[in-house]
C-alpha cells in the first residue's frame, strides 16, 4: 500500500503546478497512452544461464595488424599476377610468420595453444585459451582484434536451360579451365553426376577412409581435382580433426554434393550436366558430417586454402570461384568470414554466397553474403514450380480457398487428397502421434524435423498431411531431414490457416488438395528466401536471384538424385554462371563478372502469384533480378556505383528525414564495344504508386556518350520530400518480421542505360522515414521549488514527436566513438542511460524499463542484449532477469519480445513485445510486476542493467548497476503524464514536478530520461539531470 506521506506529497505537487500543466496542455503537449503490446497469450518455458562473460577454454581468432597477402599483393592479383614477384610473396608471408611467431610465443606463456594460422586471405592466429587470459592477449603488441569464431549453418534439368546456361553450353561455353571451390560438407566424388564411377562399392570405400586418405583412383579425379577436410567426421560432437579426404559422408551429409552438382556436375557419359559441366571442383569440407553446422575456424581455413591450394604462393592453382552455401541470419559486418570474403574478392576470386532461408523479414539477409564484394544470392521458383491451394469445403463458415501454401519435394502431392482433418499434434514420435487412419493429419511445426512428422503421420494412416507453421507469415517449404518412408502427400499451410482449422472441433473440417488447381510460380520469389537490406548499412542485399530447387546428386547413392532447395541451391547456379563467364572473359575482374550477372538479370520477378498476383518482388528481395547468364555473356555495357565497382547497385541507405534533402550517387558506364556509343538514361520506380506520391524523385542527364572500350559516368540525384512520405509502419516489434510492411516504406527501382541495341540495368534503393526533431534541455534546476519548466522543442520536423518520460536512474559514458573493426567479431552494445516507470496494464501492476544506447541497431533483437537484473526483495541477490530475444528463435519471426527469467528456477515467461523500433538506439521492456516479484507499487526494488553481445561472443560490454526505485514514488515527474506528443513547431517547455519523498523511495533517480520514438538519428533520447 502507498504510504500516506507519499500520497500527501503527490497531492501537494499536483496543486502547485496544476494550472501550469493545463496551460501547456492547451498549447499542444498532448498526453497519450503508453505503448503496451501484449502477445496473444503468454509463452512459458525454461532458459539456461543468462549470457555473460565466457569462462573456461574458448576458441579465439587473434587478428594481427598487417594486411594479409590477398590485399598486400594488389587488386585483382589472381588475374594480373599482382604487384609482387613470387619471391616477394614468399618474403612477405615469411615476415607475417615471424610476427605471428612472436605473438604466439607470448600467447603460449599465457597457456594458449595454436589451432591454425592464416596469412593469405586473413592475417590471424586461431587459438584456444582460457577466457580469463583474453584481456592480456588483446594487449599483445601487433594484435588488432581478438574475438571468438562464430560457427555458421548450411543454409538441374529445368534450371540450367531456364537461366540461359544450356544456350551457352551449346556455343561451347562450359566452364572449361575454371576452378570452383565448394566450401561445404564435402563432395561425393564417387557419384555418377560428379564424374565418379557411380557404384555403391566406390562410395563405401571412400566413406570407410573418411578420416584419412582417399582410396587411390577415386580422388583426386578429373572432376574433383583437389580439396581438404578441415572438420573431420565427428565435429561438433567431437573436436575438429582435419584430414586429406573431403568425402561427403555421415548422417548429416549431402549438402555439399548437391551444391557441387548444381554448379559443375558432369557424368562421364555426358548425359548429366550442371551449370558449368567442364569446370573443375575443389571439395573444401568446412561443414559437419553429422549436423548442419559449419565451423567458423574451418571456414577461415577453407577460404585461405582456396587462394593457394598447393601452398606454394604461385596462385596458378587458386580457385576462380568460391561457393558458400552457408551463413548466419542478420549478417554482421564484424564476422571475420565476411572480411576474409572481401579480401578474396579483391584478390580476384569471385565469391558467391547464399542470402539465407529465413524469409521475407527486414534485415535478415545473412553473412558472409553481406560482404560488399560478394554476390549475395536469393532463391527464386523453379520454372516448373506451382502453388496448390488448400480448399476447405466444410464447415461453411470457413469454407474457401487458402492459397498461401508450400509443397515438400520429398512428399509430393501427386493427384492430391481430400478428407476430414484430424489433429496430430507435434507428431515427433510414433508414441505421441494419434491414430490417423483415413484422415488428413494436421500437425504442428516445431521440436523435430518436418520429415519426421510426415513419416509418423503417414505411418499412423494419414492419407495426406497438413503442416501448420508456428510463426506468422508465408508458408515455407522444408528440406528433408530424418524419417522413414512412407511420406504421404503433404502441404505446408500458414499459422493463421492452421489456427482456423484447430479452432473447430476435431474431425469437423473437410479439406481438399488437387493438382488441378495448380498455379505456375515461374518467375517469382521462393517464400523462404531471406530479405535485406543488409544489417549494418541498409545496403542492397541480396543482389541476384536464381532457381534453388534443382534435382541434383544425392550423396552415397551412386546415381541417385533428389530436389535440393533453398538459397543453398540457388548460389551454385550463380557460381556456375560465373564460371561460364570467366571462360569467355578470362581477364575480367571480379566486379565485372558481378556487374555482367546483375546488369543482365531479368527484372520481371513477382513476389508470389498465388497470394499477391501481379505484385513485383521488391529490390531488397531480388536485387538486380533473376540470373540470365546467356544475356550476361552477350551484353557489351556495364553499369555500377562509381564509388565502389563491387557495388552493382545504388544503396542510399536508411534515412531519417525532416524537410527536403538531396542525395547523389555517381554511376559508372562501361562501353565494351569497339565504337563510341550514346546511351539513353531511364530512371524507373519499382512501383507506380511510389513515384506518384512525390516523396522521392530522381534526376539524371537524359543521355551519356561513352568512348569505345572506355568508361564515363553520370550523377543520379535523389530528392526527398519528407512531408510526402507515408507514416512509418514498422515501429511495432510485433510487425518487424513482416516484409509486406517494409515494402510499403521502401522506395526502389532500376536505372537503365540503352543505346537501342544493348543496355544494362542497375537497382537502386532507399529506406526513408519522416522524423521528428525533439530536443530537451540537458538540465533543470528547481531551486527549492516544487516544480519547474524544462525547455522542449520539435522544430524543423516532419512529424509530431512522441516523447516517453521515464525516471532517470542511471547513465554510462560513451565507450567509443568509432565503430567496431571490420571483421573483428565484436559489436558495440554501449549503454547511454536507464529509466523506469509504472505503466497501466489494464489490471495487473505493470512497469517499464527503458534503455537508451549510443548508436543505432537495425533490429532490436540483435546484436545487443540488454539484461535487467532485478532484486525484488533488496537482499543483494538478483531474483529475476528481463531481456530482449527473438520470438520463437534466431531468424524465425523477426519479432522482439521481452523474456522474464526466474534466476532460481530458470523458468521463463514472455507476455509482451518489446517497445523498440527498427534502426533505433532505444528499447523499452514492459513487465507484469508480479513476474519479477513486485507485488505493490510502494515496494522498493533494486536493479542493474547489463549490455551483452548476443550475436558473437556473449561478452559483457557495459553496465549500469545498483539502482533503487519505488514505482509509486518517483523523485521527479511531469504532471502531464509519462507519454506525450510534441507537435511540429513546438518550442516551449515541459512542466516538471518534484516529490520530496522520492529522495528516499527512489534515491537513484537523478532526473528524467526522455525517449523520442520518431526522432532523427542521434536525437532519440535526452538525459535530463534535475537539481532539486
Amino acid at each position: 500500500m502507498v504510504s500516506h506521506s507519499l500520497l500527501r506529497s503527490a497531492a501537494l505537487i499536483g496543486a502547485a503546478i496544476a494550472t501550469l500543466s493545463a496551460a501547456h496542455a492547451q498549447q499542444g503537449l498532448a498526453p497519450r497512452a503508453a505503448t503496451v503490446e501484449p502477445l496473444a497469450s503468454p509463452v512459458t518455458g525454461t532458459a539456461l544461464s543468462q549470457l555473460g562473460r565466457q569462462t573456461g577454454t574458448v576458441q579465439v581468432v587473434v587478428r594481427l595488424a598487417d594486411q594479409p597477402l590477398a590485399l598486400a599483393v594488389g587488386a585483382n592479383a589472381k588475374r594480373t599476377g599482382g604487384s609482387m614477384t613470387l619471391a616477394q610473396r614468399q618474403a612477405y608471408v615469411s615476415a607475417l610468420k615471424s610476427k605471428q611467431d612472436a605473438v604466439m610465443g607470448q600467447i603460449k606463456t599465457l597457456g594458449g595453444t595454436e589451432l591454425t594460422r592464416l596469412s593469405k586471405s586473413y592475417n590471424a592466429l586461431v587459438i584456444a585459451a582460457d577466457a580469463s587470459k583474453l584481456p592480456q592477449i588483446a594487449r599483445i603488441a601487433g594484435v588488432s582484434a581478438l574475438r571468438p569464431v562464430v560457427d555458421l549453418q548450411t543454409s538441374l534439368r529445368n534450371s540450367v536451360p531456364y537461366v540461359g546456361a544450356r544456350a551457352l553450353q551449346d556455343l561451347g561455353l562450359t566452364g572449361q579451365g575454371v576452378k570452383i571451390a565448394v566450401l561445404d560438407s564435402g563432395i561425393d566424388y564417387t557419384h555418377r553426376n560428379l564424374g565418379g564411377p557411380g557404384n555403391p562399392a566406390a562410395f563405401a570405400s571412400a566413406a570407410a577412409a573418411a578420416d584419412g586418405t582417399a582410396p587411390a583412383g577415386l580422388y583426386p579425379s578429373a572432376k574433383v581435382i583437389g580439396g581438404y577436410d578441415f572438420v573431420g567426421g565427428s565435429w561438433p560432437n567431437g573436436p575438429l580433426a582435419p584430414d586429406a579426404n573431403p568425402i561427403d559422408a555421415g548422417t548429416g551429409a549431402g549438402h555439399g554434393t548437391h551444391v557441387a552438382d548444381i554448379a559443375a556436375g558432369a557424368s562421364l557419359d555426358g548425359l548429366h550436366k550442371g551449370m558449368a559441366p567442364d569446370a573443375k571442383l575443389y571439395a573444401v569440407k568446412v561443414c559437419s558430417s553429422v549436423t548442419t553446422s559449419c565451423s567458423g575456424v574451418a571456414i577461415l581455413q577453407g577460404l585461405e586454402w582456396a587462394m593457394d591450394p598447393r601452398g606454394d604462393l604461385s596462385f596458378a592453382d587458386a580457385a576462380d570461384v568460391v561457393n558458400l552455401s552457408l551463413g548466419a541470419n542478420y549478417g554482421q559486418r564484424e564476422n571475420p568470414a565476411t572480411e576474409a570474403v572481401s579480401n578474396l574478392a579483391r584478390f580476384g576470386i569471385v565469391v558467391v554466397a547464399s542470402a539465407g532461408n529465413s524469409g521475407d523479414k527486414p534485415f535478415v539477409v545473412g553473412s558472409p553474403s553481406n560482404a560488399a564484394e560478394a554476390i549475395s544470392v536469393a532463391q527464386t521458383a523453379m520454372p516448373t514450380d506451382t502453388a496448390i491451394p488448400l480448399l476447405i469445403t466444410a464447415p461453411a463458415a470457413i469454407a474457401g480457398s487458402y492459397a498461401n501454401t508450400a509443397q515438400l519435394p520429398w512428399a509430393p502431392l501427386g493427384a492430391g487428397f481430400s478428407g476430414t482433418v484430424r489433429l496430430g499434434g507435434l507428431a515427433c514420435t510414433p508414441a505421441e502421434t494419434p491414430d490417423l487412419t483415413g484422415a488428413v493429419a494436421l500437425v504442428d511445426r516445431g521440436n523435430c524435423n518436418i520429415s519426421e512428422k510426415v513419416s509418423n503421420a503417414s505411418a499412423k494412416g494419414a492419407i495426406g498431411v497438413l503442416i501448420a507453421n508456428n510463426v506468422a507469415g508465408d508458408a515455407p517449404s522444408f528440406s528433408f531431414g530424418t524419417g522413414t518412408p512412407p511420406f504421404n502427400p503433404s502441404l505446408v499451410i500458414t499459422q493463421a490457416t492452421g489456427n482456423l482449422i484447430k479452432a473447430r472441433p476435431d474431425g469437423t473440417v473437410a479439406v481438399s488438395v488437387s493438382a488441378a488447381n495448380a498455379l505456375s510460380l515461374a518467375g517469382s520469389m521462393a517464400t523462404t528466401s531471406s530479405r535485406g537490406p543488409s544489417f549494418n548499412f541498409a545496403a542492397l542485399k541480396p543482389e541476384i536471384g536464381a532457381p534453388g530447387a534443382s534435382i541434383s546428386a544425392l550423396t552415397g547413392t551412386a546415381t541417385g538424385e533428389e530436389a535440393f532447395g533453398g538459397t543453398s541451391g540457388a548460389a551454385p547456379v550463380v557460381s556456375g554462371a560465373a564460371a561460364l563467364l570467366l571462360q569467355k572473359f578470362p581477364a575480367a575482374t571480379v566486379s565485372e563478372i558481378k556487374s555482367r550477372l546483375m546488369n543482365s538479370a531479368t527484372t520481371t520477378v513477382y513476389t508470389n502469384p498465388a497470394t499477391q498476383p501481379g505484385v513485383l518482388a521488391p529490390i531488397t528481395r531480388i536485387g538486380g533480378g533473376e540470373v540470365r547468364v546467356d544475356r550476361a555473356a552477350s551484353i557489351t555495357t556495364g553499369l555500377w556505383d562509381a564509388s565502389n565497382p563491387f557495388s552493382v547497385g545504388l544503396s542510399f541507405g536508411a534515412v531519417k528525414a525532416a524537410g527536403n534533402s538531396t542525395l547523389s550517387k555517381k554511376v559508372a558506364v562501361r562501353n565494351y564495344g569497339a565504337s563510341p556509343r550514346t546511351y539513353t538514361i531511364t530512371r524507373g520506380f519499382r512501383y507506380a504508386n511510389d513515384e506518384a506520391n512525390g516523396a522521392v524523385t530522381l534526376s539524371a542527364p537524359a543521355s551519356i556518350t561513352v568512348p569505345a572500350n572506355g568508361s564515363s559516368s553520370f550523377t543520379l540525384t535523389l530528392s526527398l520530400d519528407a512531408s510526402k512520405l507515408p507514416a512509418w509502419n514498422l515501429g511495432s516489434a510485433a510487425n518487424q518480421g513482416n516484409g509486406v510492411l517494409l515494402s510499403a516504406m521502401e522506395y526502389d527501382g532500376y536505372i537503365t542505360v540503352s543505346d537501342g541495341t544493348d543496355g544494362a540495368t542497375l537497382p537502386w534503393h532507399i529506406l526513408p522515414r519522416k522524423s521528428a526533431n525533439n530536443l530537451a534541455a540537458p538540465s533543470l534546476a528547481l531551486g527549492g521549488a516544487s516544480g519547474g519548466n524544462l525547455p522542449l522543442s520539435n522544430l524543423n520536423a516532419a512529424v509530431p514527436g512522441p516523447v516517453e518520460v521515464f525516471a532517470l536512474t542511471g547513465t554510462s559514458p560513451q565507450s567509443s566513438t568509432s565503430a567496431p573493426p571490420y571483421g573483428g567479431n565484436q559489436i558495440l552494445a554501449d549503454i547511454k542511460a536507464v529509466g523506469v516507470r509504472q505503466v497501466n496494464l489494464g489490471g495487473p501492476l505493470g512497469l517499464q524499463f527503458a534503455i537508451a544506447s549510443y548508436g543505432e541497431r537495425a533490429h532490436p533483437a540483435y546484436p545487443a542484449e540488454y539484461s535487467v537484473y532485478v532484486d525484488s526483495n533488496n537482499d543483494g541477490t538478483p531474483d529475476y532477469a528481463v531481456y530482449n530475444s527473438e520470438n520463437t528463435g534466431f531468424g524465425a519471426s523477426g519479432q522482439t519480445v521481452v523474456t522474464v527469467r526466474n534466476l532460481a528456477t530458470n523458468a521463463t515467461v514472455v507476455r509482451f513485445y518489446a517497445d523498440a523500433d527498427l534502426m533505433s538506439s532505444n528499447i523499452v521492456y514492459t513487465v507484469q510486476a508480479s513476474d519479477i516479484g513486485i507485488t505493490s507499487a510502494s515496494q522498493q526494488f533494486s536493479f542493474s542493467v547489463y549490455a551483452f553481445d548476443n550475436y558473437f561472443t556473449g561478452d559483457l560490454t557495459d553496465a549500469v548497476v545498483n539502482m533503487k526505485h519505488t514505482l509509486s514514488a518517483p523523485r521527479f515527474t511531469s504532471p502531464l503524464g509519462d507519454s506525450l506528443t510534441v507537435p511540429m513547431g513546438y518550442n516551449d517547455v515541459l512542466p516538471v514536478g518534484s516529490n520530496p519523498a522520492g529522495a528516499t523511495a527512489s534515491p537513484s533517480q537523478k532526473g528524467l530520461l526522455l525517449l523520442h520514438r520518431t526522432a532523427r538519428t542521434a536525437r532519440e533520447s535526452d538525459v535530463v539531470t534535475i537539481t532539486p
